[in-house]
């Protein structure tokens, strides 16, 4: 029973810590699929393209005001049609957050812009792992991008509690599986 109970806290402890080496490890590039082309451009001298290359990882500032531009390869309409669109951030182990949305009617089929944002503190920085996915449709064409960003900047006070949560669970998971005096 209690060899039993110690290969499962050492099977929990495992599983444990490749996560947080996985949730810790440095992501990929961008992805896009669909009749879309575009670009946007940080103030660190970074570019985000669909040409990317799927490595390294894109490290980009916690804030920023970005300049955007993108179009769609569909046949300009005679009079506006319906678009919508947005972009979702996925933080590894924690959830999917909308970042902007965007709808209406139009006769254009490309834009350009700036966009001002500033990421939550409680994101950690210099982790990696944030999925930033972006949609957009229109005239029936829709277009989907993917790009793996990691913050500019040194992982901080939440890759400390983290860590430091990690092995407490994984201690207390090992010590439940060993035996105690006295007990049956």
């Amino acid at each position: 029973m209690a060899r039993t109970r110690r290969l499962g806290a050492l099977a929990v402890l495992g599983t444990m810590t490749v996560f947080t080496i996985a949730a810790l490890s440095t992501p990929a590039g961008a992805v896009v699929s669909g009749p879309c082309t575009g670009s946007a451009a940080f103030s660190n001298g970074v570019t985000i393209t669909a040409e990317q290359p799927l490595d390294p990882a894109t490290v980009i500032p916690d804030a920023d005001n970005v300049l955007y531009q993108g179009s769609i390869d569909i046949s300009p309409p005679d009079d506006p049609i319906p678009f919508e669109g947005g972009i979702s951030a996925e933080i590894a182990g924690v959830g999917s957050f909308p970042v902007a949305t965007w709808g209406g009617t139009t006769e254009e089929v490309s834009a350009s812009g700036s966009y001002i944002y500033e990421v939550p503190s409680w994101v950690p920085r210099g982790t990696g792992d944030i999925l930033l996915t972006g949609n957009h449709a229109q005239g029936g064409a829709e277009c989907i991008g993917q790009v793996k960003v990691s913050l500019d900047g040194d992982p901080g006070t939440a890759a400390i509690v983290s860590l430091t949560g990690t092995v407490l669970f994984g201690a207390g998971v090992a010590g439940a599986g060993v035996k105690k005096k006295g007990v049956a």
